[in-house]
């Protein structure tokens, strides 16, 4: 767990390093200005937001919905009310991938946004790493970006600064980032390569002491799940709100425990879903009392407001952030999001078996690397997308993460193993859609073709896969052992679109039988 001293020393950039912790606590405390008296603050949240700056097409809507553009004229208005000096801005992680005007950017697109809107806090997500660890840092100080995560460690010191201090109301709040354990098996692992996942729980513990030196109310920005943050909320009851992210979960009452009395025992836990279809708002009435003996002040959240206001089409638009998106949109023109590639006709990519997405990628894989067989997971493709034109936006809609070519040498009993256990995974992201191979179950017989041949358990085969598969992603930590790997500079996405573009159209009918259970 990282010591008192180095948690505190991202606060700002005008203290340095050199500063003790003594005189570190005393140039960020603030008067107490509460004496059995009342404070009104408002928190702003959003999470998940994956790339959609842009309007989203959803089947309940006859418009699009949603957009940065109406999402930060709402919070504007919001602070012209209320008086921006009692109002934080927070997101709860995931800034990246999901669309392809994110994606063709680099994510530079939404950095961009949400500096515009003036975040105060944002959780450090999973995919927050997709652009590499380096990216990162220098998406963060390119564009002022408040990521936060106490919990994540880089050579015995914290990665990022693990929380940022917030006047609000004449109340200091703080801003606690909490990452995912999970982020080393969803990102790729050179990308979080060097980085420790602290467990949550003993990273909150470990900071309660410090912290309550330095803030009123506690907010922490999760990226553990609705079902995660009940557990952790329960563990730590001195925290006054929780908002999460990851589960995507569309809370329109909070999660509260109270006491007999109507009081609150815990924190309020809140959570907006996904992709900024929903601005989050939490209204706080905070009290805070001084114990005449100790002279110290606690703070507790007397009364709360809470809703998700849906951002709908009706709504007016920004017009800095209208022209923020402008700039970006024109450099897209040589290759236009509208572009047609081919046409699809009853096409899918499910993981219940085989499918016509993931036998084209899979194919791909295996000619473009000379191959004796290539393997892809099914959640390597986002989205579904079976019948109609298919545009350059839906192929990156599809896979807003790409990928490199991987070759490794594989002997065939550990082949065999790795489709042993892709069996066991039907109907998850991590079954495997296969290429240069067939497979049959009959009975406790389990019977594998390498081409026109069976398996040979010491023989030595040549495997295309994906880096994130080559990495041991998905839970197939043995390829991330196998030697004699090769790096190919190979994009599978672009690959993906030019044989779209040779083929004109993929259909139901280009089905092949390679899985017979």
């Amino acid at each position: 767990m990282p010591s008192a001293n180095f948690s505190l020393m991202f606060f700002s950039k005008r203290f340095s390093s050199s500063l003790s912790l003594l005189s570190l606590l005393s140039l960020l405390s603030f008067p107490l200005s509460l004496s059995a008296k009342e404070a009104q603050i408002t928190i702003l949240f959003t999470n998940d937001h994956h790339g959609q700056v842009e309007p989203l097409h959803v089947s309940n809507a006859s418009k699009p919905v949603g957009g940065v553009t109406r999402r930060m004229a709402l919070i504007q208005k919001i602070r012209q009310e209320v008086g921006e000096k009692n109002v934080i801005l927070v997101d709860s992680g995931d800034l990246f991938r999901g669309t392809a005007f994110s994606e063709m950017t680099d994510g530079k697109v939404d950095c961009a946004a949400y500096q515009l809107m003036r975040y105060d806090a944002i959780g450090l997500g999973e995919q927050d790493f997709d652009y590499g660890k380096k990216t990162l840092l220098e998406y963060r100080k390119e564009f002022s970006l408040p990521w936060v995560s106490a919990n994540v460690v880089s050579g015995g010191q914290p990665f990022i600064r693990p929380y940022v201090l917030k006047s609000a109301g004449n109340i200091r709040v703080g801003l606690i980032g909490f990452s995912s354990q999970d982020a080393l098996s969803v990102a790729r692992r050179e990308n979080v390569r060097g980085l420790i996942f602290n467990p949550p729980d003993a990273a909150a513990k470990g900071l309660h002491s410090i912290f309550k030196k330095d803030a009123d109310i506690f907010v922490v920005l999760s990226r553990l799940g609705v079902d995660a943050d009940k557990k952790f909320a329960k563990n730590n009851s001195y925290l006054h709100v929780i908002l999460g992210g990851r589960s995507q979960t569309v809370l329109t009452e909070p999660i509260v425990t109270k006491a007999k009395d109507g009081s609150l025992v815990g924190p309020i836990i809140g959570q907006a879903g996904s992709q900024g279809l929903y601005l989050g708002r939490l209204d706080l009435s905070i009290e805070g009392h001084r114990d005449p003996k100790t002279k110290n002040a606690t703070y507790s959240v007397t009364d709360y407001k809470y809703q998700l206001i849906p951002i709908t089409s009706d709504m007016p638009e920004d017009p800095d952030m209208v022209a923020l998106l402008e700039k970006y949109s024109s450099r897209l023109e040589q290759k236009p999001l509208n572009e047609p590639l081919a046409e699809a006709l009853k096409a899918d990519a499910n993981n219940e078996g085989d499918s016509v997405w993931g036998q084209l990628a899979a194919d791909e894989i295996r000619q473009a690397s000379h191959a004796d067989v290539a393997l892809i997971n099914s959640d390597f493709f986002h989205s579904d997308f079976q019948t109609g034109t298919i545009t350059r936006e839906i192929l990156y809609e599809m896979l807003p993460t790409d990928n490199e070519i991987v070759t490794v040498e594989i002997p065939g009993v550990y082949l065999r193993k790795t489709i042993e256990l892709a069996e066991t995974k039907k109907g998850q992201g991590g079954f495997l859609q296969i290429s240069g191979l067939k497979v049959t179950r009959t009975g406790d017989n389990l019977s594998i073709m390498v081409g026109n041949e069976p398996l040979k358990d010491h023989q030595k085969y040549q495997l295309a896969l994906n880096d994130f598969l080559a990495d041991g992603g998905d839970g197939y930590d043995q390829l991330r052992r196998l030697k004699y790997r090769k790096r190919t500079d190979v994009m599978i996405r672009e690959l993906l679109e030019n044989a779209l573009k040779t083929r004109k159209k993929i259909a139901m009918t280009d089905l092949e039988k390679r899985w017979n259970f």
